[in-house]
């Protein structure tokens, strides 16, 4: 390959990677416009004693739910305000995908938390819009020993060879609902834990990325692929502070 080829094709992956990049920053800011939104409902706190009694949906299910469809989708105008390019976007509360395990080699279900598609990006990845999708995990963060399952999922992410095009990358939202634990407590925690892990190639611990100038607790990390090559990809975070919005 020539330089000018080879310059060409650095030019085209940068520019895919930002374009990509900055709809999943969008996307960020429009989670944490929901959140402030959700702040201001008069019906919450969500109670953990009555959704178990009225009920069979694991607590972390049922705040994923009311996330995705009490927020997300119903005030999409908030999004489509900023950004003409996520008009069409989807936001799902749990979905199937499938995915090769590196470890077994095998083929098996992906069980995403929140499934983001129809990213208005199928000129620059040249597939079609149902088969690009952005994916975020949830964890319910009640003490700092939940840190440890939170790692747990960024360790998936460098395990598994996606068949359709997922992102490179990834999405995770805490919700914290220990109010004597701040989001730089459990960022701090994590990185510790990361450091000390030997699984997980981490290239940037996290670090603070103001995305909305209302949400202090978004991260972003970086990591590689223990598969094709050990390619690179990053992970957002965002920590909610839930201690107000569930009760007993």
């Amino acid at each position: 390959m020539t330089k000018k080829m080879s310059d060409a094709s650095t030019f085209i992956s940068n520019r895919k990677y930002s374009i990509t990049e900055n709809r999943i920053r969008d996307i960020f800011w429009y989670i944490g416009e929901c959140y402030n939104l959700l702040l201001l409902n008069t019906k919450i706190p969500y109670s953990i004693s009555e959704v178990k009694k009225s009920t069979t949906i694991p607590f972390e299910d049922f705040l994923r739910f009311r996330l995705v469809e009490d927020y997300l989708i119903n005030h999409k105008e908030i999004l489509k305000q900023r950004t003409s390019t996520l008009d069409e976007i989807n936001f799902t509360a749990e979905t199937q995908k499938e995915f090769i395990d590196i470890e077994d080699s095998k083929q098996k279900v992906d069980k995403i938390d929140i499934f983001i598609n129809r990213l208005g990006l199928s000129d620059t990845w040249g597939e079609p819009e149902e088969k690009i999708y952005f994916a975020i995990e949830c964890k319910r963060i009640r003490g700092l020993h939940d840190t440890i399952q939170y790692i747990a999922d960024i360790e998936k992410f460098t395990k598994r060879a996606y068949i359709d095009t997922r992102l490179p990358f990834e999405g995770q939202l805490g919700f914290i609902e220990n109010r004597s634990i701040s989001h730089k407590k459990v960022v701090s925690t994590i990185n510790s834990k990361l450091r000390n892990n030997k699984t997980i190639i981490t290239d940037l611990l996290l670090e603070n990325c103001m995305l909305n100038q209302n949400i202090e607790s978004t991260y972003i990390s970086k990591h590689k692929r223990n598969i094709q090559h050990q390619a690179s990809f990053s992970v957002y975070h965002l920590f909610l502070d839930y201690s107000s919005i569930v009760g007993d």
